[in-house]
């Protein structure tokens, strides 16, 4: 009895023996398999990407191109903006703005600076008005004869003097290039001078070079 039982153990134990070494060898060989297998797919992913036919590449045709039909110039005039000022008579400057150096003025009998821009013309020709604004005041004055103020619209007060008359009335709309007046022969104020336009401007009661609105010429 106890023969058969040792034999009987020493067969398991040799079973058991043989069921483990041949779970390994199952191991073993699966794997090698397995990584032979991802070689050969990694290989011929390779050869085919090796061996991926050329694209042949063509070259876009340029497009035609049309010329533009030549246009002519055109003849473009200037043209003054709104807003913006002219000259109310076409003659040369006489005498320049100067708010700083006081000179002696004849007929008025004192020492005053000259808070205008004189600008010559003829008796009787007629007065602009240098821009759009509204008619606030419309005076004689034996000194300088009749007086034409008008509020711009840009926030400037200017004043017309040296007007033999005036065609505007008070608080009447002008626009710029609108007549307001003529010349006189002369100004009383500043007879020392041939016919002409005396010009003041002034914004919030600050006189202002009536050059620095109007534009070059």
């Amino acid at each position: 009895m106890k023969r058969m039982y040792a034999r009987m153990k020493a067969w398991m134990m040799d079973y058991a023996y043989l069921v483990t070494l041949g779970a390994l060898i199952a191991v073993v060989v699966g794997s090698a398999l397995y990584t032979q297998q991802v070689r050969r797919e990694r290989e011929a992913g390779v050869q085919a990407a090796a061996h991926a036919p050329e694209i042949e590449q063509t070259a876009t045709p340029t497009p035609a191109v049309t010329p533009l039909p030549t246009i002519a110039p055109l003849a473009v005039r200037p043209v003054l903006l709104t807003g913006s000022a002219q000259w109310p008579v076409d003659g040369d400057v006489l005498r320049s703005f100067d708010a700083q150096t006081s000179v002696y003025w004849a007929r008025l009998q004192s020492w005053r600076v000259h808070a205008g821009l004189d600008i010559a013309g003829e008796a009787g020709q007629r007065v602009d008005c240098a821009a759009e604004g509204r008619v606030t005041g419309v005076t004689w004055d034996e000194l300088w004869g009749w007086r034409v103020t008008v509020d711009q619209s840009d926030g400037r007060q200017t004043a017309y003097a040296g007007l033999e008359s005036a065609v505007v009335a008070v608080g009447e709309r002008v626009t710029r290039g609108q007549t307001i007046g003529t010349l006189l022969a002369q100004v009383p104020c500043e007879a020392e001078l041939p016919a002409h336009l005396h010009m003041e401007v002034t914004r919030d009661g600050e006189p202002q070079d009536p050059e620095a609105m109007l534009p070059e010429r």
